[in-house]
């Protein structure tokens, strides 16, 4: 799969994700908001009902009959019933003194006309609610026969009367309505989210592109170091057949302090003088400098490296840092170490990391190439 499919089916996978828990976080919400309207609902119809139930009352103090409170009431609502609500009175007996549809005035509720269920999930008649002359609130749930919505009701006794004014709450409407408010924030958020998405995707799309250029670039620069590599290791590879087919010959003349072709030490009490060409690398330890033959062994000298350095062929010798003098027949093979750097792999084998800084990169793939 390249790496674009991958990048783009990542990026969908996580804004499904996303969109999954604000859908489910909407409907949390939902759920939590249609609560609260609820109960916001019932404490308005309370509030409702004992105010217009207050009015009556002062009606009635006032020395107005109850003929002409009731006429003034049924003449403040008719035709006002909606679909969300409306106010109604009833007398403890069930019967209906004033209703916004004047057809249902007489109307008389009776035993197991309709449910009411309280706040408190207690449980009787509607019927009974009236009867008792009580404040209460609640909802009122009708039988499936009379083909009529649920409604939050709170009655008010009016003082003085056997009248119980109630304010009714059509609870699908009020459901219809926080579903469409529901719809209506949903649809934004969904159409917000998708251009914040799509933008979103073009604006990282861009970056990844940036970052892609950048990654190409330096994998192109790698690629260069790595071809540059595998010069030098083959030009290493030729010199080193050049050693071992044609040893080096130097006539008497050619031979002088600066170049020696023989390196004296001492093993124990014995003296050793080694060729210069059995000799893999001189190595700095413990503030003692050793050398390491081919086969092996490992003896120290006296002199430092700077001292040493300049009495060796620096065609088959160099000087690799502070710590190694490096044979060149030694260099097993060159690799790339960090961003600028060269790595020696050696034989025998080094217990150090023998390294080339980038300030000398240049200089040694010189002397590779002389």
């Amino acid at each position: 799969m390249k790496k674009i499919n991958l990048y783009t089916i990542t990026f969908f996978a996580v804004s499904i994700i996303i969109l999954l828990i604000s859908f489910l976080s909407f409907r949390y919400l939902y759920s939590s908001s249609k609560e609260d309207i609820f109960n916001s609902k019932i404490e308005a119809g309370k509030r409702e009902s004992r105010e217009i139930g207050k009015l009556l009352e002062l009606q009635l103090k006032q020395g107005l009959s109850k003929e002409v409170v009731i006429q003034n009431l049924q003449s403040s609502i008719v035709n006002t019933d909606t679909q969300s609500g409306f106010i109604c009175m009833y007398n403890r007996n069930g019967i209906e003194l004033c209703h916004p549809n004047p057809a249902l005035i007489g109307h008389k509720i009776d035993k197991n006309n309709s449910d009411f269920v309280t706040g408190d999930q207690n449980q009787s008649d509607f019927a009974d609610i009236l009867n008792s002359g009580q404040i209460s609130a609640g909802v009122r749930n009708f039988p499936e026969k009379m083909k009529r919505s649920s409604e939050i009701v709170s009655v008010y006794p009016v003082q003085g009367s056997d009248w119980m004014v109630a304010s009714h709450a059509n609870i699908n409407s009020l459901e219809q309505q926080i579903t469409n408010l529901y719809q209506k924030f949903l649809l934004v958020f969904i159409i917000a989210s998708l251009i914040i998405l799509g933008i979103s995707f073009i604006v990282i799309r861009w970056i990844y592109k940036k970052y892609e250029d950048k990654k190409n670039e330096i994998i192109n620069d790698l690629n260069l170091e790595i071809n540059n590599l595998t010069t030098l290791n083959k030009q290493l590879n030729t010199i080193q057949e050049k050693y071992q087919e044609i040893p080096p010959i130097r006539s008497d003349e050619s031979i002088t302090e600066s170049s020696k072709k023989r390196i004296i030490t001492y093993h124990k009490d014995e003296l050793i003088s080694l060729e210069t060409s059995e000799i893999a690398y001189f190595f700095l330890e413990s503030n003692t400098v050793y050398l390491l033959t081919f086969k092996g062994g490992q003896y120290s000298i006296n002199s430092s490296l700077d001292e040493i350095i300049k009495t060796l062929d620096n065609e088959m010798f160099y000087r690799a840092n502070r710590q190694f003098i490096i044979n060149i027949k030694a260099i097993g093979s060159i690799l790339m170490y960090g961003k600028n750097q060269l790595k020696l792999v050696v034989q025998p084998e080094s217990s150090e990391t023998i390294l080339i800084s980038k300030n000398k990169v240049a200089e040694f793939k010189k002397w590779i190439e002389q």
